[in-house]
C-alpha cells in the first residue's frame, strides 16, 4: 500500500508541476519605489560634525581604533581637511605603540614562562590589530605548546596507569 501511494503521490506532483510550467507567470510586483533624496549640504555638513564629537569622545575614551574610524569618514568627505588628517596620523601611530607594548608586554611574559600572560597581551594586541603578525605568529606558538603539554600529560598518566597494573612496555625503559 505504501507503494501504491507513493506511486500516486510522484504522479500528482508530476501532473501538477506540468500544468503549471504551461501555465504563464501571473504575478505582478508592485514598481520599486525609488526616492531621491538628494544629499544636502546640512545634513552632510551635521554628519561631518556628529563624526568629529564621536571621534574626540572616543579617542578621550581611549578607544583609538574607533576614533580612527570616525576621522577617516570625516577625511572621506572632506579629503583636504587638516584636522582629520593629524587626527588619523596621531592615532594611528598611538595604536602601533601600544600594540607594540603589548606584543613586548607578551615577550616578556614568555621568557618568564607566564603564558597566560603571554596568551593575553598577544590577544589584546590581536583585538587592536587584528593583522599584526608577531602576535599572531605567538599565539600560534602558545596554542602548540598548550597541545604538546597536553599531550605529554596524558602519556604520562597512561605509563604511570600502565605501570600500576604491571603492564610495562619496552617504551618505559627509555
Amino acid at each position: 500500500m505504501t507503494t501504491w501511494l507513493r506511486a500516486s503521490l510522484s504522479a500528482f506532483a508530476l501532473t501538477s508541476l506540468a500544468a503549471c510550467a504551461d501555465m504563464p507567470m501571473q504575478v505582478s510586483l508592485p514598481a520599486p519605489q525609488m526616492r531621491s533624496v538628494p544629499a544636502s549640504p546640512d545634513r552632510t555638513a551635521q554628519f561631518i560634525a556628529d563624526e568629529r564629537v564621536e571621534a574626540r569622545r572616543l579617542d578621550a575614551a581611549g578607544i583609538l581604533p574607533e576614533a580612527r574610524r570616525h576621522w577617516r569618514y570625516v577625511a572621506a568627505l572632506l579629503p583636504s581637511d587638516v584636522e582629520a588628517k593629524s587626527e588619523i596620523a596621531r592615532l594611528d601611530a598611538a595604536i602601533r605603540a601600544r600594540v607594540d607594548a603589548l606584543v613586548a608586554q607578551g615577550e616578556a611574559a614568555l621568557t618568564r614562562n607566564r603564558l597566560p600572560d603571554a596568551q593575553l597581551a598577544f590577544l589584546k594586541a590581536l583585538a587592536i590589530d587584528g593583522a599584526n603578525g608577531r602576535a599572531r605568529s605567538r599565539l600560534r606558538e602558545l596554542d602548540n605548546r598548550a597541545a604538546f603539554l597536553a599531550q605529554d600529560r596524558k602519556d604520562q598518566r597512561a605509563r604511570a596507569a600502565a605501570r600500576n597494573a604491571g603492564t610495562e612496555s619496552p617504551e618505559d625503559d627509555r
